[in-house]
């Protein structure tokens, strides 16, 4: 074979192949390193607890404040695309960052909505 062709068959093998199996090697280092642990600790005695996981409670919640969110981020961002200056680099980028920033403050919003509603449930239980 044609040694110039070797070359890009070469090079998309390492800037591909290499990083996934790295990635594969890390993952299974770290999974094995965890097991290895905990079967150390199982044979010392210890007694192994799970860390208790919070799940999010309100998945409804923070969908619809965010679909909300996004839906007003791109009635904004075609109001605001007339007024976008005529570079075009810069034309289509007014509907997907408008839309980005308002899913992001609905983020926020429901960070705060949901904060509020736990904190609430927390002083009745209190009681």
């Amino acid at each position: 074979m044609d040694a110039e062709l070797w070359i890009p068959i070469i090079a998309i093998v390492c800037a591909v192949g290499l990083p996934v199996v790295l990635g594969i090697v890390a993952c299974y280092q770290t999974i094995k390193s965890r097991h290895e642990e905990r079967m150390a600790m199982i044979d010392k005695g210890f007694i192994l607890e799970e860390p208790e996981k919070k799940a999010n409670r309100y998945p409804a919640l923070r969908n619809g404040i965010v679909m909300i969110g996004l839906a007003f981020g791109l009635i904004v961002g075609i109001f605001v695309y007339p007024m976008m200056p005529a570079v075009e680099e810069w034309l289509n980028l007014a509907i997907p960052t408008m839309a980005i920033l308002f899913a992001g403050i609905a983020f926020v919003v429901y960070f705060f909505v949901s904060r509020n509603i736990q904190l609430k449930e927390r002083q009745e239980d209190n009681k």
